[in-house]
């Protein structure tokens, strides 16, 4: 079997649940002491993110379903709960890991601020993982791209894991999520605050990731994937494309490598050793918006929401990704796109100004109402087939907001003007 057949058969694995499609979320919190200092990572004199991820593993030693927690470069904490076939089974186990962290906030006098963008200090005011394979990447990311240190210690997001049932299953989810997702980037947007100023009109976090490194971030149209034909083909020309962050030894070790992921997969294979494990970390070298691990896609567009609505980018995606009769409407409004339309739509996404017009003379706004309106059709539909609890009710109370309000990212910008406060004593009130 050649190299790209290998990698996409690691893409498509049978699912370890049988036919049962599942979903699973990720999520992460910036950590501050009382003084509203982000705390330190690494061990030491201090309570650091360290302390608290062993911490909230030992919390959960009990409990029957165990969260995945981990620790991201500048120590945001990042919980991965287990796959579930119900949303209402995933928001059980985030209670379960919000009330851990709550209880670990209490004892060491510790609080979260729930915003997508470090709002108050500069990369270089935070401490960094003491971990080589951060090291490596943020070496990388120096010269790839502007962003790479902000986007690596100053922002925080909700990932959405959706299994794949199938190659086409595979490629018709991935092609939909890229063409969705300027949508859902303006309407989660949450970081309204950069460097202790108001954002203004910049929608820092997906900026960021953009100008990050070009081989291996942005949407897959920008590495000249305009429809669902031969996409998984295209997607792993990406993996085999990118020069190599990180490569690991026969014992696990992490080594530097100068190369294309693609070189180090082909000397592994040469050699035998190539095996699922490598493959998996060389897809997890990517980061584009949207794209592929073992058996899933993952969808990693939505800004961290505000505490309360962390689950509403899950169940955006669910409503419109996973069900036969949404997906064959939204592919029939896509498949009148031009590609230019799609360019306006992802330069859109950019800037946070819902009036913009996109694609079909319909704004940013109008765009986000029918996309949202399909996504709680699909959950409607979805719990109907799958007699499940209805999921509406983890997305309904956000949209409200955004009628009322508007996205996070602007009401809280207006707000801030209108409050005399110092901008940490403001986060510490709203």
């Amino acid at each position: 079997m050649e190299l790209k057949e290998k990698i996409k058969s690691v893409i498509l694995s049978p699912l370890e649940t049988g036919k049962d499609r599942m979903i699973g979320i990720e999520l992460e919190d910036f950590i501050y002491d009382m003084k509203g200092r982000r705390i330190p990572v690494n061990p030491g004199s201090e309570y650091s993110a360290s302390d608290l991820l062993k911490n909230l593993i030992d919390l959960q030693v009990d409990d029957k379903y165990k969260a995945y927690y981990s620790i991201e470069p500048g120590g945001q904490i990042e919980w991965a709960s287990t796959p579930r076939r119900s949303l209402h089974d995933v928001q059980i186990e985030l209670n379960s890991h919000q009330i851990r962290l709550n209880q670990l906030f209490t004892t060491n006098q510790l609080e979260t601020i729930d915003l997508a963008v470090e709002p108050i200090y500069l990369p270089n005011e935070i401490d960094f993982i003491d971990h080589k394979k951060y090291k490596l990447m943020h070496e990388l990311f120096l010269r790839t791209g502007k962003y790479g240190p902000w986007m690596m210690r100053n922002t925080t997001s909700v990932q959405v894991n959706i299994d794949i049932l199938s190659k086409t299953d595979a490629e018709e989810m991935a092609f939909l999520a890229d063409c969705l997702t300027p949508f859902c980037v303006l309407l989660f947007a949450n970081g309204p605050f950069m460097a202790g100023k108001p954002a203004k009109n910049s929608n820092n976090r997906y900026n960021f990731w953009n100008d990050t490194d070009p081989s291996r971030c942005g949407d897959l149209f920008d590495h000249g994937i305009h429809s669902k034909e031969q996409l998984l083909d295209k997607f792993v020309d990406i993996v085999l494309d990118a020069p190599s962050i990180f490569t690991i030894s026969s014992g696990n070790d992490i080594k530097e490598f100068d190369g294309s992921l693609k070189q180090w997969l082909q000397t592994l294979d040469q050699s035998e050793v190539l095996d699922e494990h490598k493959i998996d970390i060389a897809l997890h070298q990517i980061f584009t918006h949207v794209r592929f691990k073992k058996h899933v896609l993952e969808v990693r567009v939505a800004d961290r929401p505000p505490t309360g609505f962390e689950m509403a980018p899950a169940a955006f995606w669910v409503g419109l990704l996973t069900v036969d009769t949404i997906r064959d409407q939204l592919m029939k409004i896509f498949s009148r796109w031009s590609v230019d339309e799609r360019k306006i739509a992802n330069a859109n996404a950019c800037i946070l100004n819902l009036s913009n017009i996109g694609p079909a003379g319909k704004n940013m706004m109008e765009w986000i109402n029918i996309f949202s309106g399909l996504a709680l059709d699909g959950l409607k539909i979805r719990s109907e087939s799958l007699h499940i609890d209805n999921e509406q009710d983890l997305l309904t109370p956000y949209l409200n907001i955004i009628n009322v309000r508007g996205i996070p990212a602007i009401f809280m910008q207006d707000e801030f003007y209108n409050n005399q406060k110092q901008l940490i004593e403001f986060l510490r009130a709203k």
